[in-house]
């Protein structure tokens, strides 16, 4: 999570206003624009609604174009296998889990300003459910920053209520792909959705139904599998952002590596008893932040868009969002690792920066980019990269896994814990020196930012002295202990947020740690994200084990799993206090916790046994309190209905054009239209109009704008850049699906309808 300074710097204040009094948040945070931020909830608490998540929209059957992207070549050949002594049942399941995409503030950079205004590309839930006799293991990857304990609850709850004890908070493992373009207010601690205005039903609701949902697809096509496991190596795709911290770890421990970032791209490929692939999961370390702080539009950014391509690879027949082949990405331990290729440099002058040694000027702000010229072509290039690397394992032999399942769960009291030092040279625990996790608290440089969410007030990274003026203020609200300040040294705690509850706690106490075993594959997931040696750390721990109990190590990390306690870095990282190790809330020792977990959960897992359950974490969704007001009204300007074209495509366009139509419009919350569309381009085949692209499409962008909150007007316009595959001299057209609402709140669905245009060479 790159975190801008606009909300680092507005944190304190906000924080301060919400205990004097809530309403003054919204004098605070509004935008300068005309623009209010509006919802379907009431300003105060709120308790999560039920929703039948087994009713999809199928009333208009949304086919997608193909993508220039699509290569011509021949689907991927089928593995001949022996089918005898199959010991696997698999599932996989895809789902469009899209949450309100205008007036709520997007989850990444705490920018205040960055609230949706439309659709690049939806978010969708990629579900694989794994069964072995009486073990059965969900594991799930989302298009979303960090999913969270809420969010968890209710989508067990919603799967209990179908097949009762089958699935539990145990067995169900939710990953998030972190990207930084998705609505926020889903996660419950105060701290995570301040800069979103607190709680957001819309956003909360559409989560929860898309996972659930893409989890009974996956339940529902469950198939004798095998699993294949495969590895590459992934170069020119990302950089460490924090060389300087990365340097503090021991030479000897550096030395076992060739990069200051991990390039292992490693697969699991379902192949079903006909030798055809029924799924596939890849897990790489890079954040999800390729699109920057100024994009408004949903985006699944880079691993979104890896997904995608290599699902349309799968499943050239397909709709985009609906393949029959699932090819989910996790985030590995990406918690230093920027897809922002190019270096970190000053805004208006073009020097080199970083935030800690190499200062801009005031009032400008210090970020990297690249490596394309925009957002949207560096989105294209990382994604691009990492898929071709998946499809280079899809297309190699791999090695079988066999051998049990196991999932391994454990909730753990952070604060609480006291375990053995793990020595990283030495690569050994310690059980004669004992270190203990602290309270949560942020340091100082949680308010810099990364290279990834530009600042513009220049507050540095590696911060090591507090500022006592301002830790007065602040103490008002969030104010340390001595124990605190002792437990967390050398970080100066700017907020501690363990110690502020009102009007929920800002952070829990209770996280939990993961442990997945596929036939000898172990995946390690962590509720946070791990920087590059905090992984290497842990996949070193996980290994060490395997080697002593005579088996071959095969291990990777699951970043962003279950809760989101910000970032895990090693102990001599956090020395430095650099963004990574400020963000570190549970203290210096917060790896090694995870360390002695894992070591423990690797020895059960082999030896066939489980691990207690621990203290389940307290469920405050019934004590949120939202800002973000509803929907009012929706109105046309006089003499113009919903719907009426504001301005029409041209008669003619080239391949490579964008072509688009703008329309009177209305609130797009008012019907989120998952597993359907806000617009859409047909192509007419005989009598009949044909979708041939939507606003899931990498070619499409839906954009929203309010023309005036006084009277509830709004326009949309939708785009589309023609792709080279696009029929010729055939008349398309594009359409527009509204939903307004009325002053007493009845919503009326409309449909807008653009003159046509055709495509030429």
């Amino acid at each position: 999570m790159a975190i801008s300074l606009t909300g680092k710097i507005v944190i304190p204040v906000v924080t301060i206003a919400v205990v004097g009094a809530m309403t003054a948040l919204i004098v605070i945070v509004i935008n300068n624009e005309d623009t209010i931020t509006t919802e379907d909830t009431t300003p105060t608490a709120t308790t999560p609604t039920t929703i039948d998540f087994t009713t999809i929209n199928t009333t208009t059957d949304f086919l997608s174009t193909e993508p220039e992207f699509l290569t011509t070549e021949a689907p991927i050949d089928n593995v001949t296998i022996d089918t005898s002594d199959i010991i696997y049942q698999v599932g996989v399941g895809i789902a469009d889990m899209t949450g309100p995409c205008v007036e709520i503030n997007f989850m990444g950079y705490a920018d205040f300003g960055q609230s949706g205004r439309g659709i690049h590309l939806r978010q969708y839930s990629r579900a694989f459910i794994f069964v072995k006799g009486d073990t059965r293991i969900v594991l799930v990857t989302a298009d979303v920053l960090a999913v969270g304990i809420a969010v968890r609850r209710e989508v067990v709850k919603n799967l209990q209520e179908l097949y009762g004890d089958t699935y539990s908070l145990r067995n169900v493992i939710v990953t998030g792909t972190h990207t930084h373009s998705g609505p926020g207010g889903h996660l419950v601690d105060f701290l995570l959705d301040i800069s979103i205005l607190g709680f957001s039903r819309q956003t909360y609701n559409a989560y929860v139904a898309g996972i659930t949902r893409s989890i009974i697809r996956a339940h529902e096509n469950i198939v004798p599998a095998r699993l294949f496991f495969g590895e590459t190596r992934v170069w020119n795709v990302h950089k460490n952002r924090s060389p300087y911290s990365y340097e503090y770890n021991p030479l000897e421990e550096r030395e076992r590596y060739d990069s200051n970032t991990d390039n292992t791209l490693t697969q699991v490929r379902i192949v079903k008893e006909d030798g055809s692939i029924h799924g596939v999961l890849n897990w790489f370390p890079v954040h999800a932040t390729s699109m920057n702080m100024s994009n408004r539009l949903i985006s699944s950014d880079n691993l979104g868009y890896a997904a995608l391509r290599l699902e349309r690879e799968l499943n050239p027949a397909s709709l985009t969002g609906k393949p029959e082949i699932v090819a989910g990405f996790f985030a590995a331990n990406q918690g230093d690792v920027s897809p922002n290729t190019g270096d970190a440099r000053c805004e208006f002058s073009g020097e080199l920066c970083d935030n800690q040694f190499l200062l801009c000027e005031a009032q400008e702000r210090c970020f990297a980019s690249g490596p394309g010229e925009d957002m949207f072509q560096s989105t294209e290039i990382i994604g691009t990269i990492i898929y071709e690397a998946a499809l280079e394992v899809l297309n190699s032999p791999g090695t079988e896994l066999r051998g049990e399942l196991a999932v391994l769960h454990q909730f753990i009291d952070m604060p609480d814990e006291v375990v053995a030092k793990y020595d990283p040279v030495a690569r050994r625990f310690d059980a004669n020196e004992r270190v203990k996790g602290c309270i949560s608290a942020m340091g100082y440089s949680f308010a810099s930012g990364t290279t990834d969410g530009a600042n513009v007030l220049n507050i540095t990274q590696g911060t090591l002295t507090g500022v006592p003026e301002l830790d007065a203020i602040v103490s008002a609200v969030a104010g340390p202990t001595e124990e605190d300040v002792e437990c967390h040294a050398p970080k100066p705690i700017l907020l501690a947020t363990g110690r502020a509850s009102s009007p929920v706690p800002w952070h829990g106490r209770v996280v939990s740690a993961t442990l997945i075993w596929l036939g000898g594959f172990v995946v390690a997931g962590l509720p946070g994200e791990p920087t590059t040696m905090a992984g290497r750390r842990v996949k070193d721990v996980v290994s060490n084990v395997m080697r002593q109990h005579g088996l071959q190590p095969r291990v990777q990390v699951s970043g962003l799993t279950n809760e989101y306690i910000h970032y895990i870095s090693t102990f001599e990282e956090y020395q430095v206090q650099r963004y990574e190790a400020a963000s570190t809330i549970y203290g210096p020792h917060t790896l090694e916790i995870f360390l002695n977990k894992f070591a423990e959960f690797t020895s059960v897992a082999i030896d066939g046994g489980d691990v207690p359950p621990g203290p389940e974490p307290e469920d405050h969704r019934s004590d949120t309190i939202s800002l973000v007001l509803p929907v009012v009204l929706d109105a046309t300007p006089i003499g113009s209905h919903f719907g009426a074209v504001l301005e029409q495509p041209p008669s003619r366009v080239r391949m490579g054009d964008i072509v688009s139509a703008t329309f009177v419009a209305a609130n797009p919350r008012n019907d989120i239209r998952q597993e359907s569309s806000h617009a859409v381009v047909e192509r007419l085949e005989g009598s009949e109009w044909r979708t041939v692209a939507t606003d899931a499409d990498w070619e499409t962008k839906f954009h929203w704008e309010r023309v005036s909150t006084l009277f509830g007007t709004s326009r949309a316009r939708f785009e589309w850049r023609v792709p080279n595959s696009t029929m010729r001299n055939t008349p398309h057209r594009i359409v527009y699906y509204g939903a307004s609402r009325s002053i007493i709140g009845f919503i009326t669905q409309f449909t807008g309808v653009s003159d046509t245009f055709e495509v030429e060479i």
